[in-house]
């Protein structure tokens, strides 16, 4: 039986799925979220609304870590006014969060956008742990500098 804090509203009516490959089977999803544990994906739940986040909350998350030890969830989406283009909205993760976890997160988030013929992914890193030396191994490359020094994109095309 689920537990109450396995509940998600945003996710209500909608059927979490394990693979990338069942994901394909719903490309007109808009909103996600992919949870990762111990470098293995648990699940990818479709949302009907995005998970913004602020400053301020993850501020709050990186001294009142609320997930399991060594996991990680990202959310991420396709907006509207941009196709074409995934954007992480924001990821959170464990206390005890292993680098083999969040590169997992990664790649998923990579193979995702690859099913869904995307020409790149953005992400504003606020965090001091995701420097321009793993955006940079990872792919990502400094973009929209007026914004900050703190934006990257991965390109594909």
């Amino acid at each position: 039986m689920p537990r109450f804090t396995d509940f998600r509203l945003a996710s209500f009516a909608l059927r979490p799925v394990a693979t990338i490959e069942e994901y394909a089977n719903f490309k007109t999803s808009r909103y996600g979220e992919i949870e990762v544990t111990s470098g293995s994906l648990v699940a990818i739940y479709r949302r009907w609304w995005p998970r913004i986040g602020s400053q301020y909350e993850a501020y709050r998350d990186s001294y009142n870590r609320t997930l399991p030890s060594d996991s990680c969830r990202a959310y991420f989406a396709f907006p509207f006014r941009a196709p074409g283009y995934m954007s992480i909205l924001y990821a959170r993760g464990g206390p005890n969060m292993q680098y083999r976890t969040i590169y997992q997160a990664v790649l998923v988030i990579d193979q995702i956008a690859q099913v869904r013929e995307s020409k790149a992914i953005v992400c504003q890193v606020i965090s001091e742990r995701g420097t321009e030396r793993l955006m940079n191994r990872w792919g990502y490359v400094r973009h929209a500098s007026k914004l900050g020094d703190n934006h990257y994109i991965k390109r594909f095309r």
